[in-house]
């Protein structure tokens, strides 16, 4: 298996909201789109963005959509074709964390064809961390999962049904991909996740356990959103259920380009997710 974070990242989100909570000063009057990044950076020279789920808030409306981006989505970069998730590790090697995020905003708008101004990213450790913090996470496996990789010391092993898993058997519970839904499977597993932990971490968030939040993902988190702008978002949102919030695949098809697959999106679908 390619190693990949594949990672629902709401927890960013939730931790950002945290650390601004006290810096409220700002109304926002329009909707907001944040993009979230889990990253592979257990190589030093290579880093892909292998999960990318972008939040659009709408404020007036006080309603979250949550759009899941194939790793495989087609874009059009420098003139020439590629994947997306490919357009991190390009960038990371040319300027490191901060030209691979600036730019990867810009690819999402190009997709998206919507303005998104601020992004969040993580590694493993801040995902792994926020899981420990709180300690664990409650899910249903629905299936038995089990996948060796020697060459990469990984082991995933799970029977199904219900069970508490702690920080690092989330990563692995993430990760996994090898049943009849490939990716698909994967990005499902992602956004049930995502709101379970969500859920978890809401009903626990207190200002006296915000410092902690921060130092279990401060070391693995780049972002450049305004505490000014989260704490409002926090108030917004606070009293929010995610499980009344639209959970989707980006819209698009499998396509083959020569002997590259590719996830070709659909334009027209993409912008009935914005309206």
């Amino acid at each position: 298996m390619k190693k990949g974070i594949r990672l629902a990242v709401i927890i960013l989100l939730i931790a950002v909201l945290g650390t601004g909570i006290y810096f409220y000063n700002n109304r926002l009057e329009q909707d907001v789109n944040i993009l979230l990044m889990g990253v592979d950076s257990s190589d030093p020279y290579t880093h892909h963005a292998d999960t990318m789920i972008v939040v659009h808030f709408a404020v007036k409306a006080k309603k979250v959509t949550f759009v899941s981006i194939p790793r495989d989505t087609k874009v059009i970069y420098r003139g020439k074709a590629r994947k997306i998730n490919s357009v991190y590790v390009l960038n990371y090697n040319e300027g490191k964390y901060a030209k691979a995020n600036t730019e990867m905003l810009k690819v999402a708008e190009a997709v998206l064809k919507e303005k998104v101004r601020y992004y969040a990213q993580v590694d493993y450790d801040g995902v792994k961390n926020i899981v420990d913090y709180f300690g664990g996470v409650r899910v249903n496996i629905e299936n038995k999962m089990y996948y060796v990789d020697n060459a990469d010391g990984l082991l995933i092993d799970f029977k199904p049904g219900p069970q508490t898993l702690n920080g690092s058997d989330a990563v692995k519970f993430l990760r996994f991909r090898k049943d009849i839904k490939a990716d698909v499977g994967r990005m499902e597993r992602q956004q049930k996740f995502m709101f379970t932990l969500a859920s978890t971490i809401m009903e626990k968030l207190e200002a006296k356990n915000i410092l902690g939040i921060y130092s279990a993902v401060s070391k693995s988190l780049n972002t450049n959103f305004p505490p000014d702008r989260a704490a409002y978002l926090y108030k917004v949102f606070k009293d929010y259920d995610l499980h009344n919030s639209s959970k989707v695949i980006l819209p698009g098809e499998g396509v083959y380009e020569g002997k590259i697959a590719y996830w070709k999106p659909d334009s027209r679908k993409i912008k009935e997710i914005f309206k």
